[in-house]
């Protein structure tokens, strides 16, 4: 099985029935949401569709609520050429008709500008440093030329963004995918572990049981990296915003640091943006392309995301077919990263810290019965050369372990309070779906409360061959007793 995982951008080039049905045939793990875009009625026939379609390709995708989170964009205006040395005003405000005028309807933040700061638009294809300012303009100097139209993406490095990590819109989105009970949820523009409780407090308002996810695309969120990892399930390097945000040649050692970091720490942690940018537009990607991605694998990354070549490019399919063969190959050699020296704060660390030793030792099958998803996640941290087998009484925790590295969502087992029948029923279902064989020796973490999350505090080695001997006796003895 692949081990790094494939997050799916849903949009115009993706979204109809035939193409969702080839991209969930072709290894799509999650898909992802943009809901900076599309309106709830289209993002719930997206969800149903994919859901229907998982099932009858007989495979668990999850799903990925990204929220807009506040992105800074430009007003309405007509379209319109700058050109370098010319000069140009920011002015609080929705629309503008002006030329020499650029509407920001974010008068909070103009505030904010001072002399000197600079101000990128649209990815940073336009730059602009500010000359002058006042409480609610900005004057500012172009120093490299472009097009900027209505609605273009703002960048602001370095100025303060007073302004709540959750919009309004954000909220109604959130209770939309509450609704249709989402695995995952991106928070946009994280800078501080308190952006984190503020999204955690509306999520549990919400009733939502989604992992969260924090999107670093800002300077201060990398930062602030360390008080961050604790509080969220995963991270994503965004490297579109981060690239304009930090020194752009700067990026790959602060993508190389995020995955360490969230490596150690036992999160998921997803590379993001133009990885096979080219496929947009050409059916085959550039060799830089295929070394990006390659190099994300070997890194040590759990998941890789398409955006633009999935959600509105020519070739959706073809990209996900193309990275697919990239992360095989680049997994090819089997030397997966080993992580010995992670603290270890609780007992569930310590069962799959101690699970992750004998699968090594044994080369055995590793196998996790978890109620939420956190010990096959804390498993999956210490990289087993085998295919770690989830099993959970809720088939929404097996959506969200699709993000997980190395972990194949393997099926749902019902709560069963007699732990050797528990373990009797976990087992047959590998060797029925033919995870498992008769001559494999397995390794099972799982608690004693079966369905009861928090639990988990034991693991088992066995032989499948004598376990089902020793079960075949034991089973035929309860017949004879049963029928005397």
């Amino acid at each position: 099985m692949r081990k790094t995982k494939i997050i799916v951008t849903i949009g115009p080039s993706s979204s109809d029935e035939n193409t969702l049905s080839r991209l969930i045939a072709d290894g799509m793990d999650c898909a992802r949401l943009n809901f900076s875009h599309g309106t709830h009625e289209q993002h719930a026939t997206v969800i149903e569709r994919i859901r229907r379609l998982a099932r009858e390709h007989n495979r668990t995708v999850g799903i990925l609520q990204d929220l807009g989170g506040i992105k800074l964009r430009l007003g309405q205006l007509e379209a319109r050429q700058l050109n370098l040395g010319d000069e140009i005003a920011i002015a609080s405000g929705s629309e503008s008709s002006t030329p020499g005028v650029l509407p920001f309807p974010q008068p909070g933040v103009i505030r904010n500008l001072q002399v000197g700061d600079f101000v990128f638009i649209a990815d940073g294809t336009v730059q602009l440093e500010v000359t002058e300012a006042t409480p609610d303009r900005a004057f500012c100097r172009v120093l490299s030329s472009g097009v900027v139209s209505s609605f273009k993406g703002v960048n602001l490095p370095g100025v303060p963004i007073d302004q709540p990590v959750f919009t309004d819109k954000d909220q109604e989105d959130l209770i939309f995918g509450v609704e249709q009970q989402v695995d995952w949820v991106a928070v946009s523009f994280v800078r501080t572990a308190e952006d984190i409780h503020f999204a955690r407090g509306h999520l549990n308002a919400a009733g939502s049981k989604a992992m969260v996810m924090a999107k670093l695309e800002r300077g201060e969120g990398i930062d602030n990296l360390d008080d961050i990892l604790p509080e969220v399930d995963a991270v994503m390097v965004a490297r579109g915003d981060l690239g304009v945000e930090i020194p752009m040649e700067r990026v790959p050692r602060v993508q190389r640091l995020i995955v360490d970091k969230a490596n150690a720490a036992g999160k998921v942690v997803v590379i993001a943006t133009q990885m096979l940018r080219s496929m947009v537009i050409s059916p085959t990607p550039t060799r830089a392309e295929i070394s990006d991605v390659s190099n994300a694998v070997l890194e040590g990354t759990d998941a890789i995301l398409l955006s633009d070549e999935t959600a509105m490019g020519q070739y959706p399919v073809e990209a996900l077919r193309v990275a697919v063969s990239t992360i095989n190959e680049a997994e090819s050699e089997d030397q997966y990263p080993y992580f010995k020296n992670m603290d270890i704060r609780d007992r569930t660390q310590a069962i799959t810290s101690a699970a992750a030793g004998l699968v090594r030792t044994l080369d055995s099958k590793p196998i996790v019965l978890t109620s939420t998803g956190r010990a096959a996640l804390e498993l999956a941290r210490f990289r087993p050369a085998n295919d770690i087998l989830a099993f959970s009484h809720d088939p929404a925790v097996l959506r969200k372990l699709c993000l997980g590295w190395g972990i194949q969502p393997t099926g749902v087992i019902p709560v069963q309070p007699d732990v050797a029948e528990l373990v009797y029923q976990v087992l047959q279902s590998a060797l029925d779906l033919g995870a498992v064989t008769d001559q494999d020796v397995v390794t099972i973490v799982h608690g004693f409360l079966t369905g009861v999350s928090g639990t988990t505090n034991a693991v088992q080695v066995l032989s499948m061959q004598e376990y089902l001997e020793s079960i075949g006796r034991s089973r035929s003895e309860q017949v004879v007793g049963m029928r005397l």
